[in-house]
């Protein structure tokens, strides 16, 4: 065992020196052609020897990720911000046109109410007019009472139109006849106990109805 270690101590021994002399012999040769210089060996050792430059942190590549990121989702939301915006102002300026055109609508359809409500009107005197034509002939041949009766059943501008249109002679009959009525002060001068506050008796309706311009 021990001649064993012996012989493997002898070749290791062996194998060291032969590796030695090889490279002794590699340097000769190197410096013998001169790829090798002491200046450069030199060199080698000082940069061997040197401390190996600390890398650079990472923590400023990451910041300016970072920032980079942050850069861009701000411009993405100012794109989506601005995208917003137009879709707002095109909405209200639907909106602006169609409240225009639902305005235009109503200043027609109040136009055409009114010129309906005054064709009614029209319609209404034309035939208030045919009828008091046809009917004052036919109340001035009645007694003065008679025509009262007549009169207090309809409305006061409708009492008022007809007095008017009667002969004043005729006209000044009536009015006597209804002083002298007797349910005079019960129709014309009492304000009935069921109307509403503020309600004026008829005479004194009349009384503004013949106030008025004919």
């Amino acid at each position: 065992m021990r001649k064993f270690f012996g012989w493997l101590l002898k070749a290791y021994a062996f194998l060291a020196a032969y590796a030695v002399a090889l490279v002794a012999l590699i340097a000769a040769t190197l410096f013998w052609t001169g790829a090798v210089t002491g200046e450069r060996m030199k060199a080698a050792f000082q940069t061997l020897r040197a401390r190996p430059s600390a890398p650079e942190p990472p923590t400023e590549k990451k910041s300016a990720d970072g920032v980079a990121e942050r850069e861009r989702i701000l411009e993405r939301r100012t794109r989506e911000l601005q995208k917003l915006d137009e879709r707002t102002g095109t909405r209200l300026t639907m909106i602006r046109a169609e409240q225009e055109a639902l305005d235009r609508k109503r200043q027609e359809a109040a136009a055409a109410m009114a010129e309906a409500k005054k064709a009614q009107e029209d319609i209404a005197q034309t035939k208030s007019d045919a009828e008091l034509a046809a009917n004052v002939p036919i109340l001035s041949r009645m007694e003065a009472p008679g025509i009262v009766s007549i009169l207090k059943s309809g409305d006061d501008a409708r009492f008022v139109r007809y007095l008017r249109a009667l002969r004043p002679g005729k006209a000044a009959e009536v009015l006597e006849a209804l002083r002298i009525d007797p349910q005079f002060d019960e129709e014309f001068r009492r304000v009935p106990s069921d109307s509403p506050p503020g309600t004026k008796a008829r005479a004194e309706r009349l009384n503004e109805e013949f106030k008025k311009a004919p």
